[in-house]
């Protein structure tokens, strides 16, 4: 059985006016992978390749510990201690903010939230799409937002849901844009340089197996054309085999719904080489049949983290198995 685990922000602190930016700190870090270290064994990124194409046995039970969205925080804060502790894990990058010196939509979000109170934030962005004659008054699926969301407010998990996957991509950009640039006048290139990875961290990374792919830009890929998952694919296969020293052989689908991980995605990424792939999915594996549809934990679900759903001697016990895509062919 495999138990994957996921997290994004890492750093000391957290001391923004408003919630939006959500993480935890490293002492909290290493707490969690020490306990987690007690019922099983963590694994690599080439471990788990073996695993899945030769078919050769990995410890059992076995934990993966991955990243996403290619952090500057993450080599800072968390890859000493990965270091320390000698825990492999597998960075996932968006290529796009590094290669041009800007922020994804998505954590333009995130960092807005932080800085501007909800309500103004609201306001500017019904205001902006109702100039571009779009409404946000029809309602997302709440329960598929809280869903999503699991960590948010209702009001603030249905705002998020109708801005990543009720909006046309350019639209919301262009409006989430504008909102940052309002907030951050002139800022956007210093703020990337300091939120993302620099490519001779992503070089040290490589040097130890350790990076994976996050497709270039931050979209939900199984909402998009066949082209276009091909295109994000192949960038930033591009970018991170120059930077790391060789293309990336995993994934990670952005925002990691069931939607952004279909199965027209899952087999346009095998067919750009591709071998396993994460969703969010909150489950174990209980084997490796679906390597391009394998579940994922936020490190807020396992024991240790804010909101864990079960205790450490149930992990691999207490927890029920993949079932997004039982049936599912890539």
């Amino acid at each position: 059985m495999l138990v994957a685990v996921n997290f994004h922000y890492v750093r000391p602190a957290f001391d923004f006016p408003y919630p939006g930016i959500h993480g935890i700190s490293p002492e909290q870090f290493a707490s969690q992978l020490k306990l987690l270290g007690r019922v099983g064994q963590f694994v690599s990124g080439a471990e788990l390749r073996a695993a899945v194409e030769r078919r050769q046995p990995l410890a059992s039970p076995a934990l993966v510990v991955t990243f996403d969205d290619g952090l500057r925080e993450q080599f800072d804060h968390a890859w000493p201690i990965l270091r320390e502790l000698g825990i492999p894990a597998i960075f996932f990058i968006n290529t796009l903010p590094i290669a041009t010196g800007t922020i994804c939509a998505v954590h333009k979000i995130h960092l807005v939230r932080a800085h501007l109170n909800p309500a103004e934030f609201e306001r500017r962005l019904r205001h902006k799409a109702a100039q571009r004659g779009l409404s946000l008054s029809a309602s997302a699926d709440p329960t598929a937002a809280t869903k999503h969301y699991v960590y948010d407010t209702p009001a603030a998990a249905q705002l998020k849901f109708l801005l990543n996957f009720s909006l046309p991509p350019i639209e919301r950009d262009a409006i989430v844009a504008e909102i940052f640039e309002e907030q951050f006048p002139g800022r956007e290139t210093a703020m990337s340089r300091q939120l993302y990875l620099a490519p001779e961290q992503i070089a040290e990374l490589g040097r130890h197996g350790a990076i994976g792919s996050h497709a270039h830009d931050h979209l939900p890929l199984g909402l998009l054309s066949p082209s276009a998952i091909e295109t994000q694919i192949t960038l930033a296969n591009h970018y991170l085999s120059d930077w790391a020293g060789y293309a990336p052989y995993a994934l990670s689908y952005p925002y990691g719904s069931r939607e952004a991980c279909s199965p027209a995605a899952a087999g346009v990424a095998s067919r750009c080489g591709i071998r396993f792939a994460f969703t969010m999915e909150r489950a174990a594996n209980t084997d490796l049949a679906r390597p391009l549809h394998l579940a994922r934990f936020d490190n807020n679900d396992l024991p240790g983290g804010k909101a864990a759903r079960f205790g450490i001697d149930q992990l691999f016990e207490g927890v029920g198995d993949a079932k997004w895509f039982e049936a599912a062919v890539a």
